[in-house]
């Protein structure tokens, strides 16, 4: 896996004489994974989001590709905990929401409801109160099959998952004491009720950590129900130890990463922390599902 830098790839390319002759240069990596537009990962700085998140979303089409007008548009956000590098910045979250909201999306949902202050520590907050004052939160649960599990047959969701249009998984990456590592497929037992998530802890509805292929085989099978249309990892502060709530010590890779593929996007975050994705069960258990590959080797990881 090796990240390139976008412009400087275009420009290289042009300078030989051709798109053609340009390819010819480029590294293994790059060229197995050139045709597979849906499996790129983008990534940029964090620092100014209102700034980089429209560039961000612009190299996979715009915002336009993912909300058409009249869309409901729900958003999974990992909100629960206090301590920076362990919980989604909503200064991400605000932007894409507004950017939701400008493509005509008619409604903006937020699956799982957010912490008390959550909102409040943006510092996007007072411009775009009237947008948080809109969001729809999850209430009602309904029942959900799950075809192909191997351990979850059925999981309770928020009903309103199931009904939006547009589905936009937003988590922070972290460590995780149950599964090692936690980012887009861990994020989605937000959606789930407190009764299934005890159950994908242990089968006895034990809540543990200790059950660790147990835990991570349920994630991926809870991901067979609904993949995201667009996921995007805040990379900005990253937890490397005591996951999911902390305290616990961080690293700042200083990124946002956007794409359409889950797992190798889970994958390659999980690099940035330090970890060896061949050691997260999670990923193993998703691609014996179907959900996808995780081969470094042949993730094309493009920086704006």
């Amino acid at each position: 896996m090796k990240p390139i830098n976008r412009r400087k790839f275009i420009r290289r390319s042009i300078s030989v004489g051709g798109i053609s002759i340009g390819l010819s240069l480029m590294p293994k990596i790059i060229w197995a994974n050139l045709l597979s537009a849906e499996s790129d990962i983008y990534t940029i700085t964090s620092e100014n989001p209102k700034e980089s998140i429209p560039v961000l979303i612009e190299s996979l089409g715009g915002i336009e590709s993912f909300v058409k007008p009249g869309n409901s548009v729900g958003f999974l956000v990992n909100s629960p905990w206090v301590h920076k590098g362990f919980y989604t910045n909503p200064d991400i979250v605000l932007v894409l929401m507004n950017m939701c909201k400008n493509a005509g999306a008619s409604k903006i949902i937020c699956y799982k409801p957010v912490r008390d202050g959550y909102w409040e520590e943006s510092q996007y907050y007072e411009e775009m109160k009237p947008l948080i004052d809109e969001i729809v939160y999850g209430d009602e649960r309904v029942e959900i099959d799950i075809k192909g599990g191997k351990e979850m047959q059925s999981a309770e969701v928020f009903k309103v998952f199931m009904e939006s249009d547009v589905f936009i998984n937003v988590p922070v990456a972290k460590h995780h004491n149950g599964t090692i590592y936690s980012g887009i497929l861990k994020n989605l037992m937000g959606v789930s009720s407190r009764d299934t998530n005890r159950h994908m802890h242990s089968p006895d509805g034990e809540y543990t950590y200790s059950k660790t292929v147990y835990l991570s085989t349920c994630i991926a099978d809870l991901n067979l129900i609904r993949k995201p249309d667009l996921s995007i990892i805040d990379a900005e502060v990253c937890a490397i130890n005591n996951g999911p709530r902390g305290p616990g010590e961080t690293t700042s890779p200083g990124l946002i990463i956007a794409g359409t593929n889950p797992l190798e996007m889970d994958a390659y975050a999980s690099t940035l922390l330090g970890m060896e994705p061949d050691n997260i069960y999670t990923f193993t258990a998703a691609k014996e599902l179907g959900l996808g590959k995780f081969d470094l080797d042949t993730i094309r990881v493009i920086s704006l």
